[in-house]
């Protein structure tokens, strides 16, 4: 059995294999443009609230464009959906770089652009979850979501250091331009992947098309438990807007905040190291339920403890547990969702997954207010082991599903 992250995926599709390393060069650049949007808001207000406002801004066209991004990529060539956002995103970079030029940036041109980019990475995320168990056999599909966590994960972690440092060094200008160079490189290996045209003929991205999508969800208990069950590990669970207030408590600075933020990004980025283990497990539901649970535990005991480094270790581990889940969990909808219907499932999947952290932000602030930071902390963390256990208990289908054995699998097996 495989230790390390299982390449197979990028070794035996080379569809798969460009559209990666797309993603990875462009998630990359992205994730340096979400550290320098707020920076540049607050160095050109002075306010916080602006600051704010900015993520409000980009919520809306996040949540609307990954619902409708998700009907237009069951109707059209995903390939070319794809090339298309990917455009639009190094067009939004390359106004953000030369409005940043500017002597007098202008605020609201920001805001739009910020607005924009939010929409099209929306997009681009539901197509690539639709386009992606399209490129790889079912067996291969955990290992391949295991390999978008090593990009997405060491990308919020290093790139929104490399992001200040550009800042610092060469100003903003030059932290958009590298994100608009990353699209570029995307952009050409995007192209030389292979067409992927709708599987079956589908109606105009309409509502009635978008509500298709949500029908087929109301009857699939297994798929709303995968949505379910980390909405409420991000609402009750994620404890990121008591960070600021946790810090103080530790005795900790501006250096220790930002560990507590990369904390659990680093704890997901090694555990999609060593993640080739996933790949040999059938009982996925009961995975993502084990997997739920501890990221509690790890929640929990971390609310309870006052030594700055354990607190950094369990908040690691708790994303490892995270990383854990959502493999699991989007080989779960990949394999039950018809390929027809993949973009519009994918799309409320990304607005469920983008929303239960925007909720928990607010939920851990008003228990945080009202009774506490440790209370906040540790009964968060509570919560999510009661809802693993009530699933476990309450939706048998979710706890029981076993990924399906191809062929060729049970012929390896007996061999």
């Amino acid at each position: 059995m495989p230790l390390f992250v299982d390449t197979t995926p990028l070794r035996v599709s080379a569809d798969f294999r460009r559209l990666w390393i797309g993603q990875a060069v462009s998630f990359f650049g992205s994730t340096i443009t979400i550290a320098a949007l707020p920076y540049q808001v607050f160095h050109e207000t002075g306010s916080s609230l602006a600051v704010g406002l900015l993520g409000v801004a980009q919520l809306g066209p996040l949540l609307l464009f990954a619902v409708v991004g998700g009907a237009f990529a069951d109707r059209v060539d995903k390939r070319r959906l794809l090339l298309g956002v990917t455009a639009a995103a190094f067009v939004c970079a390359a106004a953000l770089a030369l409005n940043a030029s500017l002597d007098r940036p202008q605020l609201w041109l920001i805001y739009v652009l910020g607005a924009a980019a939010a929409a099209a990475f929306a997009v681009s995320s539901t197509t690539l979850r639709s386009l992606l168990p399209l490129l790889v056999e079912e067996e291969l599909r955990p290992a391949a979501y295991a390999l978008q966590s090593t990009y997405g994960t060491f990308g919020m972690m290093a790139g929104p250091a490399l992001g200040g440092l550009l800042i610092g060094v060469s100003g903003l200008t030059s932290a958009y331009a590298v994100d608009a160079g990353t699209y570029c490189v995307a952009l050409a290996l995007f192209g030389a992947i292979a067409a992927a045209p709708p599987v079956a003929v589908t109606t105009t991205a309409t509502a009635s098309s978008v509500l298709e999508g949500w029908r087929f969800l109301r009857g699939h208990s297994i798929i709303m438990s995968t949505f379910g069950i980390d909405l409420l590990a991000m609402v009750f669970g994620m404890p990121r807007a008591l960070f600021p207030a946790l810090t103080e408590r530790l005795h900790g600075g501006p250096t220790l905040y930002g560990l507590l933020l990369s904390s659990v990004a680093a704890g997901a980025f090694l555990a999609a190291l060593v993640s080739g283990w996933t790949a040999r497990i059938r009982h996925q539901g009961r995975a993502v339920l084990w997997a739920v649970a501890a990221w509690g535990v790890a929640i929990a005991v971390a609310g309870m403890v006052r030594a700055p480094a354990v607190v950094l270790v369990l908040f690691a581990c708790a994303g490892g547990a995270d990383m854990i889940s959502g493999v699991f969990r989007s080989a779960i909808a990949a394999s039950v969702t018809p390929d027809e219907l993949r973009g519009r499932v994918s799309g409320i999947e990304l607005a469920v997954y983008a929303g239960g952290p925007v909720v928990g932000d607010i939920e851990a602030g008003v228990v945080g207010g009202l009774a506490g930071l440790e209370f906040a902390i540790v009964s968060g963390g509570v919560a999510c082991v009661a809802a693993a256990a009530v699933f476990a208990v309450r939706v048998r289908s979710f706890a029981n599903y076993v990924r399906p054995v191809r062929r060729h699998e049970n012929e390896t097996t007996e061999s």
